[in-house]
C-alpha cells in the first residue's frame, strides 16, 4: 500500500488509536492536539466500560415522554436544557425521529458490531504494545433491584448470545457471592452477567499507546487549535489545517475531534453532533474495599468499574451545551447511588470530573470519507468511545485504504441514509 502522509486531529482515545494503525500501516503520520496532554477531554476519566453488550442508542422508543419529565425532576439521570439554538433544536428533531422499535433495532445492532470489532482489535493492540492500562476481564454485571419479566430478559439473553456476547441471568445468591461487598439492607432480585465485556483505565491506555507510538515514529504536537482549513480552488479538496502561527499540509486529514468537529467543520459540512454531558468520581481504595469488578445499577443507572486500587463511579447524561462546569451535587448523586449499594466510601482522594461526549442524533459514530477529498471523520461515539475506538480506527483505515472492511462502511458514514446495516 502507498504510504501517505497523514494529519489526525485529537488526541482522545479516538485519535490515539487512529494515528496508532495508521502509522502501523506505514504512513506517516503527525498527530495534533489542542490541550497540553492527550486524554485531556472525554478520554480523561470516563467510565472505564468496554462492553459490547450495554452498547445502546439513546434513540429509542418512550426517550420523548422521558426528557419531558425530566424537565421536571433535577433528579433525574438524564437532563436537558433548551437553548433555543437552531443546532440543538434540529439534532433534537433527529433524535425524535429515531425514537422507534426498528431504528432503535437497527443502530443498535451497529454498535454492538463495531464493539465487537473493537474487543478484537484492542487485544491485537495489547498483544502488539504491551500497553498496561488496569485493564480487568472479570466481566460487566448489571445488578436488579426489581427483577425484569422472565419473557424480558429471556429475549434480551437469547440477544446478546446471537451477537456472540457471553450473557447470562444470576440469582441474588450468586450476585452476592461475585460482589461480596455489597450491603446485606439492600434488596438485590438478580443480575445480568456479560462474562466477555472488560474495563480499564482510558487515560492511561491512550497516554501508554501515544508514548509506544512516539518512540517508532510518531509525531504530535500538543497546544495546537486547528482553527481553519485550506481548499484547492476548486472548494473539493483539504490541502492543509492551520492554527494561528502554523500550517499542516498532507494527503489525508482524520477529524476526531469529538464535540468539537461540528464547529471545526461547520463552515464547509453539516455533521450532527452535540456534545453530552456525563459525571464521574474516581475514589482511592484498599485493595479489599468495595465493588470487586464492573457494575451497573439498573436503578440508578450508576457505572462503577473497579481501575486497580481506585474505584470510578460514573453516570448522568446532560444536553446543556459546551458546559464543562463541574456540578457537584450531580457527583453527589453518584456517591449516594453507590453508598446505597455498597455502605460508605471514603471521601479523602476523592475527584471529580465532568466531561463531554459527542453525540449523534441516532447513536451510530460518524466514521468515514466526507464529500471533501482528502477530508475524513471519526467521531461522534457518544458514551462507547472507549469501548468503540480500537474498531473505528480500523474501520477508518480501511476506507481511507479503499479496501474490504470486517463493517460497511455505509452503516456509519456521515451520510444520513447509512443505507446498509452490515
Amino acid at each position: 500500500m502507498h504510504a501517505r502522509k497523514i494529519v489526525v486531529i485529537g488526541a482522545g482515545v479516538i485519535g490515539v488509536t487512529t494515528a496508532h494503525v495508521l502509522r502501523a500501516e506505514g504512513h506517516d503520520v503527525t498527530l495534533l492536539e489542542a490541550s497540553p496532554a492527550a486524554a485531556s477531554g472525554t478520554s480523561y476519566a470516563n467510565g472505564g466500560y468496554l462492553s459490547a453488550a450495554f452498547c445502546a442508542p439513546w434513540a429509542m422508543p418512550g426517550l420523548p415522554k422521558q426528557a419531558w419529565a425530566a424537565l421536571f425532576d433535577r433528579q433525574a439521570p438524564f437532563r436537558w436544557r433548551p437553548d433555543g439554538s437552531l443546532s440543538q433544536l434540529r439534532w433534537l428533531r433527529d433524535l425524535w425521529s429515531h425514537c422507534n422499535a426498528a431504528d432503535f433495532s437497527t443502530h443498535r445492532q451497529r454498535l454492538i458490531r463495531l464493539a465487537l470489532l473493537s474487543r478484537v482489535c484492542l487485544q491485537d493492540v495489547v498483544a502488539q504494545t504491551g500497553v498496561a492500562f488496569d485493564f480487568q476481564s472479570s466481566g460487566v454485571l448489571q445488578l436488579f433491584r426489581q427483577a425484569p419479566s422472565a419473557n424480558i430478559m429471556e429475549k434480551r439473553l437469547q440477544e446478546l448470545q446471537a451477537f456472540g456476547c457471553d450473557a447470562h441471568w444470576y440469582e441474588p445468591d450468586q450476585v452476592r457471592a461475585m460482589e461480596t461487598g455489597l450491603s446485606q439492607s439492600v434488596r438485590i432480585a438478580g443480575g445480568l452477567h456479560v462474562r466477555d465485556d472488560a474495563s480499564g483505565d482510558c487515560e492511561r491506555f491512550v497516554q501508554e499507546l501515544l508514548a509506544w507510538n512516539q518512540a517508532r515514529g510518531l509525531h504530535f504536537e500538543p497546544n495546537v487549535q486547528v482553527e481553519s482549513l485550506e481548499l484547492d480552488t476548486c472548494g473539493e479538496r483539504l490541502c492543509a489545517v492551520r492554527s494561528k502561527t502554523q500550517r499542516w499540509q498532507a494527503d489525508a486529514f482524520v477529524f476526531a475531534t469529538g464535540v468539537d468537529t461540528a464547529r471545526l467543520l461547520r463552515p464547509y459540512l453539516r455533521v450532527p453532533i452535540v456534545p453530552v454531558k456525563g459525571y464521574s468520581v474516581t475514589v482511592p481504595l484498599a485493595h479489599s474495599d468495595g465493588a470487586q469488578g464492573a457494575v451497573i445499577d439498573d436503578t440508578s443507572k450508576l457505572a462503577i468499574a473497579r481501575l486497580g486500587h481506585r474505584l470510578r463511579l460514573a453516570g448522568m447524561a446532560e444536553v446543556v451545551g459546551h458546559d464543562r462546569h463541574i456540578d457537584t451535587a450531580r457527583c453527589q448523586q453518584l456517591v449516594d447511588h453507590y453508598v446505597s449499594l455498597y455502605g460508605p466510601m471514603p471521601e479523602e482522594g476523592r475527584q471529580l470530573w465532568a466531561g463531554l461526549r459527542p453525540m449523534t442524533p441516532d447513536g451510530t459514530p460518524i466514521i468515514g470519507a466526507t464529500p471533501i477529498q482528502g477530508l475524513y471523520l471519526n467521531a461522534g461515539h457518544g458514551t462507547y468511545g472507549w469501548t468503540l475506538a480500537c474498531g473505528s480506527a480500523q474501520l477508518l483505515a480501511d476506507v481511507i485504504a479503499k479496501r474490504p472492511s470486517t463493517l460497511s462502511p455505509n452503516a456509519y458514514a456521515l451520510d444520513p441514509a447509512r443505507r446498509e446495516l452490515v
